[in-house]
């Protein structure tokens, strides 16, 4: 069994630029953020795989209200983003006015970004490719 996978090594990975997510080596699921247990097969033999960067949009929301840690961002959008390797992650989404939610549409082809926050902080994100 590989090394047991954590939030703070996937949220660094994020913060260097470099996402990644877990594989169970038994059923081969993509899984993201990492858990210990596979979703696929319960089993616990994981470890970290590059992916391709692609997905599409499977859903979003606009934050207009934000946790006082983000409240300088607001509005933005949070979307749900199904990776070409199966997995759905949260992410930020980019490339759309968050006061236009009407201009965006389920299904859009998307490719991974990065957004740095007004705190520093690296969000992961996607954006139209």
């Amino acid at each position: 069994m590989s090394e047991k996978p954590t939030v703070e090594e996937y949220l660094k990975n994020i913060e260097e630029g470099k996402f990644r997510a877990y594989s169970c080596v038994d059923c081969g699921k993509v899984i993201a953020p990492p858990s210990g247990a596979c979703y696929g097969c319960g089993g616990n033999n994981m470890k970290w795989t590059d992916v391709s960067g692609k997905g599409k949009l499977v859903s979003f929301t606009v934050i207009h209200i934000a946790p006082d840690e983000f409240a300088d961002e607001a509005p933005y959008f949070i979307a749900i983003v199904e990776l070409a390797e199966g997995t759905r992650i949260s992410s930020r989404l980019l490339g759309f006015d968050p006061l236009k939610p009407e201009d965006v549409k389920l299904g859009t082809p998307l490719i991974l970004d990065y957004e740095k926050g007004k705190s520093g902080k690296t969000y992961l994100a996607f954006k139209p490719e």
